[in-house]
């Protein structure tokens, strides 16, 4: 009994031995671990900057597109400004060089009503659309035409230098509508032979086809054809009658 009272105490003794031994080992596994310090979440600061509105437009900086918008400018809810279109015509009044434009117009890029021949004349006015830039119109939008009176003396087929002011202005005219094509008709009064008249008609278209040319007018452009007494404009059995027959007329050709 003495044997195993003194085994139980031995035994005890040796197990508080291992114990210190065993509980610094462990005690040392934790030395180098250091506290994890928690920071407090700026909950505050993240709701406010949320918040924001830089431009003041109405629209959170999260939410606008369009930052930096100017005071006073309605927006969208994208924070861009809303272009009015009064005549909505498709272009913004900050745009529109021509506001008002009545319903349904077509227009161009600055608000204005479309003009597709470029003649100076919009299309809902355009008499003639498509007119060629070979030609001066009219407030219609139509070639603008011209003529040439000129008469002459019995039996003559010269040009008087009173028609050369009569001549340079026709002349002007066909430089700045260079579509036109010209035909010269030659005409007399009924007095002589109709063989004579066919000539002398001629040679009176010529004349004036000659003096065209000399303004600069190409003879190309023109043709001129003798009418003898054909076509007459007035009274052959009169002597006022007779002197406006004896005249020249022109005809444009596009």
């Amino acid at each position: 009994m003495k044997y195993i009272k003194t085994s139980l105490i031995l035994s005890l003794f040796v197990f508080s031995l291992n114990a210190s031994e065993v509980t610094p080992k462990i005690d040392s596994e934790f030395a180098y671990i250091q506290p994890i310090a928690v920071e407090e979440a700026p909950v505050v600061k993240a709701v406010e900057e949320a918040q924001l509105d830089g431009d003041s437009d109405g629209v959170l900086d999260r939410d606008d597109k369009c930052p930096n918008t100017q005071a006073g400018e309605k927006v969208d809810a994208s924070g861009c400004m809303i272009k009015l279109d009064s005549d909505k015509d498709g272009v913004p009044d900050t745009d529109d060089k021509c506001p008002n434009t009545p319903a349904g117009t077509k227009v161009d890029y600055r608000g204005c009503e479309l003009d597709s021949d470029d003649d100076g004349i919009v299309d809902s006015k355009d008499k003639c659309p498509d007119t060629s830039k070979d030609f001066v119109v009219d407030g219609y939008g139509c070639p603008q035409t011209a003529t040439l009176k000129v008469n002459f003396a019995p039996s003559k087929y010269n040009v008087s230098e009173e028609l050369v002011n009569d001549l340079q202005n026709f002349a002007l005219f066909l430089k700045e509508n260079p579509g036109y094509q010209i035909l010269i008709y030659g005409y007399t009064d009924s007095i002589g032979s109709a063989a004579a008249n066919k000539t002398l008609s001629q040679n009176r278209a010529n004349a004036v086809k000659e003096a065209l040319s000399r303004y600069g007018i190409k003879t190309t452009r023109m043709t001129a054809i003798g009418k003898g007494e054909a076509n007459p404009i007035a009274d052959n059995t009169t002597k006022t009658g007779r002197a406006e027959n004896r005249r020249i007329e022109v005809e444009l050709l596009q």
